[in-house]
């Protein structure tokens, strides 16, 4: 609508409404009836309470949104808390089976079948009062039903192990009856000097 036609609307209008107050006895009306003014008010306390219950549907939606989002924030909170604690059980678990090291190399488990050659190994050097050889172990390892590239292979890791540095020759029949003389000599000497 351009400015003229609006212009002239209005004037349509006013002249309408003067026409309709001559028609009805000449009196013009200043406000709304009581009738309008009731309708009104009543117009306006609906919406009024419509507002209100739609800021307080709102408010609660908005309230439930927070609680879900504290309560699934709680959840994960709780999840990574329980997965912490799982980590530090299984490392705290790890570091108190982990086997020792010396000289850059770690003890094999006992029940694995490098621990059950290394407990050959240290069986043998018990008997013997000195370091097992590689000859005595291979006979009681073949005895054991273990492998023998595997046996080679960790009596060398055990030697390292135990910083064994040179040839371990096997004791001769009549040594062991006089390394076990000997050794027992030089226990009670150690002994008496402690």
């Amino acid at each position: 609508m351009n400015k003229t036609s609006l212009l002239l609307a209005t004037m349509m209008s006013a002249a309408t409404s003067a026409e309709e107050g001559s028609a009805s006895g000449g009196a013009v009306t200043s406000g709304p009836t009581p009738e309008e003014k009731a309708a009104a008010d009543k117009a306006a306390s609906d919406k009024a309470a419509k507002d209100a219950e739609k800021a307080a549907a709102k408010l609660k939606k908005e309230t439930e949104a927070a609680e879900r989002k504290a309560k699934k924030e709680a959840e994960k909170l709780e999840k990574e808390a329980k997965k912490k604690a799982e980590k530090e059980a299984k490392e705290a678990e790890k570091a108190a089976n982990k086997m020792p090291e010396q000289n850059g190399v770690r003890r094999p488990k006992p029940d694995t079948l490098c621990g059950k050659a290394w407990a050959i190994f240290d069986g043998i050097s018990a008997k013997n009062g000195a370091p097992a050889s590689i000859k005595e172990s291979l006979e009681a390892a073949r005895a054991d039903g273990l492998n023998e590239g595997n046996v080679k292979a960790e009596y060398a890791r055990w030697r390292k192990f135990y910083a064994i540095s040179g040839r371990i020759a096997a004791p001769t029949p009549d040594a062991p009856a006089e390394t076990a003389a000997t050794t027992e000599a030089s226990q009670d000497q150690g002994a008496q000097a402690q």
